[in-house]
């Protein structure tokens, strides 16, 4: 089957053994250890004199005259120490056949020496000085560049003085191997070829690996003649010429010669970190030769060039590198600091598209799209990531999205992609985006040109136009830099190791709760008995609050009951008398609000705050806060001031008693922290939409560094402030919650140490009424007592059931008080068989009872008025049990509502008036 001729074909094109030499001067081959010639150019009887079947065999004596018979032996030593490399001047000998010098040029390559043999000039000698100082000029100027284009116009006008070419060009390769021309020095009648590009299939892969091993090529006149490579043995192998000066060239390449019109040319090779970067392109428009030290200086030229490309390059790399390492380091700083892979690289400064110049970037974790900048939809990130990872590749670096993955349509947000992918399972990938960049590439002749030669369709027959030819590339975006796609990895290389510590790190802590463990068990054993028993104590600090507030209120009902209806009697008492039940009152109250406030630290932290919400007086409820840090301030000798605006008709919503805690925290902290003769101020007015709180105080100041922090938990100054006001820094951090959770805010500023300090509560109105309080009407906000209710509850039928007999008397005289008839009981069987013999309006019933409790008493009640047909029964749960969840779950178990104790009378008689209708 013939082959299909194609570039690949060209690529495939031995060059490096033509079997043949341009005609301008002689190869000898020898055998690398016996030093006798193997090889001789067939040319050899026409220009040295000396036919090849003379001289195989035999050493390099067959060449030299007899009077250079002593220099042999030393070439011979010379030679024999050769070591295999690119070729280089070795002398200049006599020959025996020969009329002028000729020039040595020598190296060995494989298991042979070469001796390739060139006219020595005459004038060689008369130009070295020239050459020298040509020589130096350039390379300092070269140097002195700070450009890569300025050192490539530079290094082109040098070579062209040097060799005299017609047009001497520096031509630069991207990545797909296609050539840019980015300085040029030619001769003034020519047309210009800066800027033209040229394709990968003008210089095939095989010739450009040439170029990396030998800096130079010379084509003295394309139309020459070959000479073969004749050898002693038929048998013998193809000579690989891959370091041979007079190699001859590829025919394709002679004919692509042609059809530019030039005859002679020559490349040097431009290299960087080993590969080749470009070539210093030489053309001249007649047949012309460059004696050898004259090409090995523009050859010595094109290496400093290389050097100092790579010195450019490296130090632009250097900085680049810097920019994005140090863009780097601080988002791994983020994310050590965050588990959130895409908190910490992309809404955190700096992002990821900091690090790596993008349009836009996304973060793809188990399946959820993070993004930033201009991307594509998230589904469409996930159709890209999950066929980014069909590909296998730990980075992929894609420039023309579209063609591969299709959806051209993305073109304008992604026509490329630069992705990593991240841990074992690639449960992370990162990606980023670059827009299309529509861009006119000037081509010298059409790229896609190249055809089979109509007289031998065998073989590629190269490129015959070379005119101006423009092309407008879509679809592909600005390539992606190798230190791009290094930075990427990095940062994957990075992100692994952070992913591996954060796993270790994992493992340590379970390795610590394992050994903390009673018998070191495994550490699933391990951590769910830690869990467990977690669980249990927070249970247990649960009940303990509970039952030690249970304990407590129901004594304090009882208290503040009994002196209640003391008050109630209408009775005239005498002042010490009144005194001492104000006194019981006041301190009841006081020991009530710290049982809320024991329960309240712990629904905090268990996250079950909830709020009463209700209609509020916010007046009333600060100057109660007021009224309450009174005695404190005077005993501690501060000055207590305070500025409370009626509020008239304005409408608040909120909890009284968290509101009323909210002042009382932060008059109590005023006071707290004000020495005495100080002052503390409390100012409360409407400031337009909001209600505005303010405690400010001559104290001790907070220091600047601690302001941020003020509301945060277990927060304080430092330890001596601790030691000398006591406390656990909770009390702000209280208040904050509550205020938030009444949809305000609040903040704190002081002007530092020792000049005290100054709090803002900001809580939001509901609406404000247009009626307003005529003009001198009193508004009383300091009489905290409860006035005896207007209800009637004559003739009311009240069932009331407690096992604390104190507790029963006082809700029994209370709802007598108004008229009730009230039947008690202690047991709930005991009320269980009252419900077949009566009928009652209302029950009043605890919760925590011995035996039957008040939930499976109430559920039991109800079971039966269902099936006995009765009317359901207002039912009131009277308990010490004051929690959120314990309200909730009386009210799920039957009952109609829920008052915690201690309880005031008039918020139990307007209570059971409320279920009764007895409320006109």
């Amino acid at each position: 089957m013939t082959e299909t001729i194609d570039l690949t074909t060209c690529d495939r094109e031995p060059i490096h053994i033509p079997g043949a030499i341009q005609p301008h001067g002689v190869l000898v081959a020898l055998d690398g250890e016996r030093l006798t010639i193997t090889h001789v150019s067939a040319n050899a009887a026409q220009l040295i004199g000396a036919a090849p079947e003379e001289l195989f065999g035999r050493t390099l004596d067959a060449l030299l005259i007899e009077n250079e018979q002593g220099e042999a032996a030393r070439w011979h030593r010379d030679l024999a120490q050769l070591k295999e490399g690119r070729p280089a001047y070795q002398s200049t000998w006599e020959l025996r056949h020969a009329e002028e010098p000729w020039d040595a040029i020598t190296h060995r390559y494989g298991d042979k020496l070469f001796i390739e043999l060139e006219r020595s000039p005459e004038t060689s000698g008369q130009r070295a000085n020239a050459l020298y100082h040509n020589l130096q000029d350039a390379l300092v100027r070269i140097e002195r560049a700070t450009s890569v284009k300025e050192m490539a116009a530079l290094a082109c006008e040098k070579v062209s003085r040097l060799c005299g070419f017609d047009r001497v060009m520096m031509y630069r390769f991207d990545r797909e191997w296609n050539g840019e021309v980015i300085a040029e020095e030619r001769r003034a009648d020519l047309e210009p070829f800066l800027g033209l590009h040229y394709p990968a299939s003008d210089i095939p892969k095989q010739a450009r690996e040439l170029y990396t091993k030998n800096w130079l090529r010379f084509i003295a006149d394309r139309d020459y003649v070959a000479s073969p490579i004749l050898a002693a043995h038929a048998t013998a192998p193809p000579l690989d010429l891959s370091y041979s000066v007079l190699r001859s060239v590829s025919p394709i390449h002679l004919q692509y010669l042609r059809n530019m019109g030039v005859y002679a040319s020559m490349s040097i090779s431009i290299l960087r970190q080993g590969k080749l970067w470009g070539l210093i392109a030489c053309h001249h428009y007649s047949p012309k030769f460059i004696p050898y030290d004259l090409r090995k200086a523009s050859e010595l030229l094109g290496h400093f060039m290389s050097l100092q490309i790579a010195a450019v390059d490296e130090q632009e790399t250097r900085e680049l590198r810097k920019r994005q390492l140090t863009c780097c380091d601080k988002v791994m700083t983020n994310l050590s600091r965050d588990e959130d892979f895409a908190k910490g690289a992309l809404f955190s400064e700096p992002t990821l598209i900091d690090c790596i110049d993008s349009g836009g970037a996304a973060i793809v974790s188990d399946g959820i799209v993070s993004r930033i900048g201009h991307t594509p939809s998230e589904d469409e990130i996930r159709q890209i990531a999950a066929w980014l990872l069909e590909r296998g590749e730990d980075v992929t670096a894609i420039d023309n999205l579209s063609s591969q993955f299709g959806g051209g349509y993305l073109a304008a947000v992604a026509a490329g992609v630069l992705a990593v992918n991240i841990g074992r399972n690639r449960a992370h990938q990162l990606l980023w985006f670059r827009p299309e960049h529509v861009r006119t590439v000037n081509w010298a002749g059409d790229p896609r040109k190249t055809a089979l030669s109509q007289e031998t369709p065998d073989r590629l027959s190269p490129r015959g136009s070379f005119a101006l030819w423009r092309e407008t590339v879509k679809g592909t975006c600005e390539p992606w830099t190798n230190d791009e796609i290094a930075t990427a990895d990095n940062l994957r290389q990075r992100m692994v190791a952070l992913l591996v510590r954060r796993a270790e790190m994992l493992a340590m802590a379970h390795a610590d709760l394992r050994l903390a463990t009673v018998e070191r068990e495994k550490a699933l054993d391990s951590e769910r008995i830690a869990r467990h028993e977690l669980e249990r104590l927070n249970r247990v600090k649960d009940e303990f609050v509970a039952t030690l507030s249970h304990e407590l209120r129901t004594p304090l009902n009882a208290i503040l009951g009994w002196s209640q209806l003391l008050k109630m009697t209408g009775t005239e008492l005498s002042a010490e008398f009144q005194e001492g039940l104000d006194v019981i009152e006041r301190n009841a109250k006081a020991q009530a609000t710290m049982l809320e406030d024991l329960l309240e630290i712990s629904r905090i932290i268990g996250g079950r705050l909830r709020l009463d919400l209700q209609d509020v007086n916010l007046a009333t409820i600060v100057e109660e806060a007021v009224q309450s840090s009174a005695v404190t301030a005077q005993a501690k000798g501060v000055r207590l001031e305070k500025m409370i605006a009626p509020l008239f008709g304005v409408k608040a919503t909120g909890d009284p008693n968290r509101l009323r805690q909210v002042a009382w925290n932060l008059l109590s902290n005023a006071i707290k922290f004000t020495p005495k003769g100080g002052k503390v101020q409390v100012v409360l007015q409407r400031v337009d939409s909001h209600v505005e709180l303010t405690v400010t105080d001559s104290g001790i100041g907070i220091k600047p560094d601690l302001l941020p922090y003020i509301f945060d938990r277990y927060r304080q100054a430092d330890a001596s402030i601790s030691r000398s006001y006591g406390g656990l820094g909770l009390g702000l951090a209280i208040v904050r919650n509550l205020v938030e959770l009444h949809g305000g805010v609040v903040s704190a500023d002081s002007p530092g140490e020792g000049r005290g300090s100054t709090f803002i509560v900001s809580l939001p109105i509901r609406s404000v009424l247009q009626e307003q309080a005529a003009d001198g009407e009193s508004h009383d906000l300091h009489d905290s007592h409860l006035h005896e209710p207007t209800f009637s509850l004559a003739g009311l039928s009240v069932l009331i059931l407690d096992d604390e007999a104190d507790s029963r008397a006082l809700v029994a005289r209370v709802l007598e008080s108004c008229g009730a008839r009230v039947t008690a009981v202690e047991s709930p069987e005991q009320a269980l068989e009252l419900q077949a013999m009566a009928t009652f309006d209302l029950i009043v019933s605890d919760i925590g009872m011995p035996g039957m409790d008040g939930f499976t008493f109430i559920r039991q009640w109800r079971a039966r008025e269902a099936t006995l047909q009765q009317k359901k029964t207002p039912a009131i749960a009277l308990t010490a049990y004051a929690r959120a969840d314990d309200r909730r779950r009386a009210l799920v178990s039957g009952f109609t509502s829920h008052l915690p104790k201690p309880v005031e009378a008039g918020e139990l008689i307007t209570l059971a008036a409320s279920l009764t209708d007895r409320i006109a």
